[in-house]
Protein backbone atom coordinates (compact mmCIF):
# COMPACT_ATOMS: atom_id res chain seq x y z
CA UNK A 1 0.00 0.00 0.00
CA UNK A 2 2.88 2.35 0.81
CA UNK A 3 4.51 1.83 -2.59
CA UNK A 4 1.20 2.36 -4.36
CA UNK A 5 -0.01 5.47 -2.51
CA UNK A 6 3.05 7.30 -1.13
CA UNK A 7 3.03 9.62 -4.15
CA UNK A 8 -0.50 10.67 -3.12
CA UNK A 9 0.57 11.53 0.41
CA UNK A 10 0.04 8.25 2.23
CA UNK A 11 2.43 7.86 5.14
CA UNK A 12 2.91 4.43 6.69
CA UNK A 13 4.74 3.30 9.79
CA UNK A 14 4.86 -0.06 11.50
CA UNK A 15 5.24 -0.85 15.16
CA UNK A 16 6.40 -4.30 16.17
CA UNK A 17 5.34 -5.56 19.58
CA UNK A 18 7.33 -8.77 19.28
CA UNK A 19 9.24 -9.81 22.39
CA UNK A 20 13.00 -9.16 22.34
CA UNK A 21 13.76 -12.80 21.53
CA UNK A 22 11.77 -12.42 18.25
CA UNK A 23 13.27 -9.09 17.21
CA UNK A 24 15.49 -10.62 14.50
CA UNK A 25 12.57 -12.59 13.03
CA UNK A 26 10.46 -9.42 12.93
CA UNK A 27 13.26 -7.59 11.11
CA UNK A 28 13.56 -10.41 8.56
CA UNK A 29 9.78 -10.26 7.99
CA UNK A 30 9.94 -6.51 7.33
CA UNK A 31 12.85 -6.98 4.94
CA UNK A 32 10.99 -9.75 3.07
CA UNK A 33 7.98 -7.46 2.72
CA UNK A 34 10.27 -4.63 1.55
CA UNK A 35 8.87 -2.33 4.22
CA UNK A 36 10.71 0.84 3.23
CA UNK A 37 8.71 3.10 5.54
CA UNK A 38 9.66 3.77 9.19
CA UNK A 39 9.51 0.66 11.38
CA UNK A 40 9.61 0.80 15.16
CA UNK A 41 9.97 -1.81 17.86
CA UNK A 42 7.91 -1.23 21.01
CA UNK A 43 9.82 -2.51 24.01
CA UNK A 44 7.06 -2.46 26.62
CA UNK A 45 5.06 -5.05 28.46
CA UNK A 46 2.01 -6.23 26.53
CA UNK A 47 -0.47 -4.78 28.99
CA UNK A 48 0.80 -1.24 28.30
CA UNK A 49 0.18 -1.24 24.56
CA UNK A 50 -2.86 -3.52 24.74
CA UNK A 51 -4.57 -1.06 27.08
CA UNK A 52 -3.42 1.99 25.13
CA UNK A 53 -4.69 0.66 21.80
CA UNK A 54 -7.67 -1.16 23.35
CA UNK A 55 -6.45 -4.40 21.82
CA UNK A 56 -8.13 -7.28 23.58
CA UNK A 57 -7.57 -9.67 20.67
CA UNK A 58 -3.94 -8.74 19.98
CA UNK A 59 -2.22 -7.55 16.83
CA UNK A 60 -2.30 -6.84 14.01
CA UNK A 61 -4.10 -3.52 14.22
CA UNK A 62 -4.18 -0.93 11.46
CA UNK A 63 -5.05 2.66 12.24
CA UNK A 64 -5.91 4.92 9.32
CA UNK A 65 -5.72 8.67 9.87
CA UNK A 66 -6.94 11.39 7.56
CA UNK A 67 -4.87 14.36 6.48
CA UNK A 68 -6.47 16.24 9.38
CA UNK A 69 -4.75 13.90 11.85
CA UNK A 70 -8.02 12.37 13.03
CA UNK A 71 -8.58 8.64 13.24
CA UNK A 72 -10.63 7.67 10.18
CA UNK A 73 -10.74 3.89 10.59
CA UNK A 74 -9.57 1.20 12.99
CA UNK A 75 -9.02 -2.26 11.52
CA UNK A 76 -8.35 -5.29 13.70
CA UNK A 77 -7.07 -8.60 12.43
CA UNK A 78 -9.35 -10.35 9.98
CA UNK A 79 -12.11 -7.73 9.87
CA UNK A 80 -11.46 -6.52 6.31
CA UNK A 81 -9.43 -7.75 3.37
CA UNK A 82 -6.34 -5.98 2.09
CA UNK A 83 -8.32 -5.02 -1.03
CA UNK A 84 -11.12 -3.48 1.06
CA UNK A 85 -8.66 -1.46 3.12
CA UNK A 86 -6.79 -0.35 0.00
CA UNK A 87 -10.06 0.83 -1.56
CA UNK A 88 -10.90 2.76 1.62
CA UNK A 89 -7.47 4.43 1.64
CA UNK A 90 -7.82 5.34 -2.05
CA UNK A 91 -11.22 6.91 -1.34
CA UNK A 92 -9.86 8.82 1.65
CA UNK A 93 -6.90 10.12 -0.35
CA UNK A 94 -9.22 11.33 -3.14
CA UNK A 95 -11.60 13.04 -0.71
CA UNK A 96 -8.95 14.93 1.18
CA UNK A 97 -6.81 16.34 -1.66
Amino acid sequence: MHKKHAKDGLVCISVSVDPPKNKDAALRFLQQKQATFPNYWLNEEGEAWQDYFDLATGPPLQLVYGRDGKLARRVQAGTVTHQELDAYVEKLLRETK
